[in-house]
């Protein structure tokens, strides 16, 4: 009976392991992007239907989370808070990175009243927590480093 009782710890043992190996890597291999002197793990949204969702629905996000919206031409594309649980700083890059509209602190009970909307036409939509654009200090005409591939 010891011998079965220690296979099974052997056996979960090496899955505990293997699971966490394989985690480490995934994680190590998360998209990133820099705002300022800030790093973000970025999640890239490529689909339309990704890119109506957005964070609809989400509980929350982290500090040094963002989402990237490629829309993969520039254009004056809306962001709205529908199901949104609560506020985002959004900022809007040309295809260099460059920040070119910003919105700090969009508010949930801004929906449906309110798209957001860049002044000028934008390839990427970057969304993070409330307060991000404070922290950073970040500010129109900076640099975004998008990640590698973007």
């Amino acid at each position: 009976m010891k011998r079965r009782w220690a296979g099974i710890v052997i056996v979960v043992a090496v899955i505990a392991i293997v699971a966490g190996f394989l985690w480490w890597q995934m994680s190590s291999q998360q998209p990133k992007l820099q705002l300022v002197n800030t790093t973000f793990e970025v999640e890239i949204l490529q689909t339309e239907e990704d890119k109506i969702r957005g964070l609809s629905g989400t509980k929350s996000l982290a500090q040094n989370r963002a989402m990237l919206f490629d829309f993969e031409h520039e254009g004056t594309w809306g962001i709205w808070m529908k199901d949104m649980n609560y506020a985002i700083d959004i900022i809007w890059t040309d295809k260099d990175g460059k920040v070119i509209h910003i919105v700090k602190d969009a508010q949930p009970s801004s929906y449906p009243d309110t798209i957001f909307r860049p002044t000028a036409p934008a390839r990427y939509v970057i969304e993070t927590i409330s307060g991000t654009i404070e922290r950073t200090g970040l500010k129109m005409g900076d640099m975004i480093t998008l990640p590698s591939g973007e």
